[in-house]
């Protein structure tokens, strides 16, 4: 082993150990990159996740836009029927030889961000708010042929110290209604070498802020994150403006302590019914909102 590769595992093992913080993780991956100089003829398109027991499963890399937003005023006469309700916008997902999408330094609990796993891993380690994680089943569970450099989707994260039961954990999901998430669990042991190869990462403080899709499919259960402006009593989806079908207490039970939408679930249950999925408390079940679909606000929503 040279001195340039024996520098890259100390680094990476002082990382896993806490001994360094975020900030020398950038330094420390770059610098695996350029020992190795990884040759890699990766480009965005569909790859096939081979899952134990012989079955296939063909992935879908490169993912539609989020849904256009209207444009003009959002107030008066001249307003659109369904204006986007929230303060954040939906982030695009990364393009093909595009930085790695790996979210903000320091996340906000409960919150979704756009994120990429890296193929040089398989699927078994992320990077996310300065930290090392692995999955939570250890990762045995498949093996991956890669097309593509990256798989794309949301990262989002749990403080075990607020259950005082669980770990931290860290949940990774896709548009894909058909590919089920990933839990992370923080890195025990050293960081692994193939963390130096992955593609060059950036950051952002951004919500991913995603919607759903302009058609979403009859019973299937989508990530959404919901805004809180106007106490929740409002819902951008499937192209349509909904109000919560009651008030159910939203404005005593959602955390205000920020203004990042709350890293939920939509699902279509009937054209004219729509249900929403959020965290509860830690150690309580999620919590539901019935939406119908109206033409436009109302004088409840200052």
């Amino acid at each position: 082993m040279d001195d340039s590769e024996g520098s890259l595992r100390r680094g990476l093992r002082e990382l896993a150990e806490g001994n360094a913080g975020p900030a020398p993780l950038g330094a420390i991956v770059g610098r695996g990159r350029r020992i190795r100089q990884v040759r890699r003829s990766l480009a965005a398109g569909a790859a096939t996740l081979v899952v134990a027991g012989g079955s296939v499963l063909g992935v879908r890399w490169s993912e539609p836009s989020p849904p256009a937003l209207p444009s003009g005023p959002t107030d008066g006469p001249s307003a659109p029927a369904y204006p986007y309700e929230g303060k954040y916008r939906p982030q695009p997902p990364s393009g093909p030889g595009d930085p790695l999408d790996t979210g903000p330094r320091a996340p906000v609990e409960n919150v979704r961000y756009r994120y990429d796993l890296s193929a040089v891993c398989d699927l078994r380690y992320a990077v996310f708010g300065g930290r090392v994680w692995e999955r939570a089943d250890g990762g045995s569970s498949a093996t991956v042929r890669w097309a593509g450099d990256r798989m794309r989707g949301y990262m989002s994260w749990t403080d075990g110290r607020r259950s005082r039961s669980e770990p931290d954990t860290a949940v990774f999901e896709t548009d894909t209604p058909s590919l089920p998430a990933i839990g992370f669990r923080l890195l025990a042991g050293p960081a692994p070498e193939c963390l130096g190869q992955e593609p060059e990462r950036r950051y952002g403080d951004a919500p991913a802020a995603t919607l759903g899709p302009d058609r979403p499919g009859l019973g299937v259960r989508y990530p959404y994150d919901m805004t809180k402006e106007c106490g929740t009593r409002y819902a951008v989806f499937a192209g349509r403006l909904w109000r919560a079908e009651r008030e159910e207490g939203t404005e005593t039970i959602v955390d205000w302590v920020n203004d990042l939408p709350l890293a939920a679930f939509m699902t279509l249950t009937s054209e004219r019914t729509a249900v929403l999925e959020w965290p509860g408390p830690p150690g309580e079940s999620p919590r539901t909102t019935t939406y119908r679909p109206v033409e436009a606000r109302g004088d409840d929503c200052g």
